[in-house]
């Protein structure tokens, strides 16, 4: 899809030698000679760049401005304003109002090139939608190095392979590092002075680990270990700062690619103070499955760990037992060779409400 620029300026001569400028450097440029055209025009093509003067007849810019903003697919257009007034007030009054940048008339073409590149890029940041996978992460981070002010990325992210009951990091300890699980799972867990586990999360393929401890500066208040072989990759503490901090529209992606569990592990603590043994173990055999099934695990079968079930609901290994017993009776689960399986999801659903 080729990059598409609208300019709309009612003086003729600047309004065309933009034009051609643009359209010799590979844009594809559409042309209005008010706001009021120009924005028909912004409706019907949804530009990838707005170039729009202040000072024209029948829709000033501002007018533009503001009609765009209230547009819900237009939002996030890149919106740049031409004009010959260089006083801070103006400037001020446009960019409060929500424009990107200015240029200032007379500007030449090393200038106008230099603005719209890059705004485009970091609208093509914003609107990007990265996969969670190291795919994904690593054209983010590709990306995110060509933004101004994040030029100091780590060249090399490293890969860390961790084996089933490896301990990723303690309760306790001190964070250095981001993880981002590549394949496997990672049980996060708390311990009681007696020892006893309760699981906070299970991570898979595509989370994110330790950011809050970061975030906080704080010591770990969960501990990590691997329940089943598996690959991570590492992004150091001073990326993990340069990520956040150095640019507004690469730290709204990493937040987007970060974001997601801490609503789910609340719904979760609520669910273990009220419910039943019954339907807290049918509420860990239903969040077990739902981790496995991104694996494209179609029959809703996956390995058997009493200790994982017992630790994600909150109740004994005994009473773990005597509830599979009693689901698979009921014809909700298959138990063989190590394995679960679920067969009435719908029922077994049906025990949480």
């Amino acid at each position: 899809m080729s990059t598409t620029i609208l300019i709309i300026d009612d003086n003729k001569d600047l309004r065309e030698n933009t034009d051609e400028l643009l359209t010799l450097s590979g844009y594809k440029t559409y042309t209005a000679e008010d706001g009021k055209e120009g924005l028909q025009l912004a409706r019907k093509y949804k530009p990838s760049l707005i170039l729009c003067d202040i000072m024209m007849p029948v829709l000033d810019g501002y007018g533009v401005l503001r009609a765009i903003e209230n547009i819900p697919d237009m939002l996030g257009i890149p919106f740049v304003f031409m004009t010959a007034k260089a006083e801070p007030s103006d400037f001020r009054k446009g960019m409060d109002m929500g424009a990107d940048d200015y240029l200032v008339k007379p500007f030449n073409g090393d200038d106008l090139l230099r603005i719209v590149d890059a705004r485009i890029k970091k609208s093509q940041l914003i609107r990007k939608t990265f996969e969670n996978n190291l795919e994904g992460l690593n054209d983010f981070i590709s990306i995110a190095k060509m933004q101004q002010g994040v030029t100091t990325l780590s060249e090399n992210r490293i890969l860390k392979k961790i084996r089933k009951k490896d301990m990723l990091y303690m309760e306790g300890d001190s964070p250095n590092f981001l993880y981002f699980v590549v394949s496997g799972k990672i049980k996060i867990f708390k311990s009681n002075e007696w020892g006893k586990e309760f699981i906070v999360d299970i991570k898979k393929d595509g989370d994110f680990i330790g950011y809050a401890a970061l975030l906080e500066d704080s010591k770990y208040k969960e501990s990590a270990m691997a329940i089943e072989n598996s690959e991570l990759t590492i992004i150091p503490r001073k990326d993990f700062f340069q990520l956040l901090y150095s640019n507004s529209e690469v730290a709204i992606q990493f937040v987007k690619l970060m974001s997601g569990n801490y609503s789910e592990a609340e719904e979760k603590l609520l669910k273990l103070a009220y419910d039943s043994a019954r339907k807290r173990v049918a509420e860990a055999i239903i969040f077990v499955s739902q981790k496995y099934r991104g694996d494209g695990n179609k029959e809703l079968s996956f390995a058997l760990h009493r200790e994982n079930i017992s630790g994600l609901s909150g109740i004994s290994p005994e009473s773990v037992s005597r509830n599979l017993t009693d689901f698979k009776e009921e014809g909700l689960i298959e138990i063989s060779n190590g394995n679960l399986k679920i067969i009435n999801m719908k029922k077994l659903e049906s025990l949480k409400n």
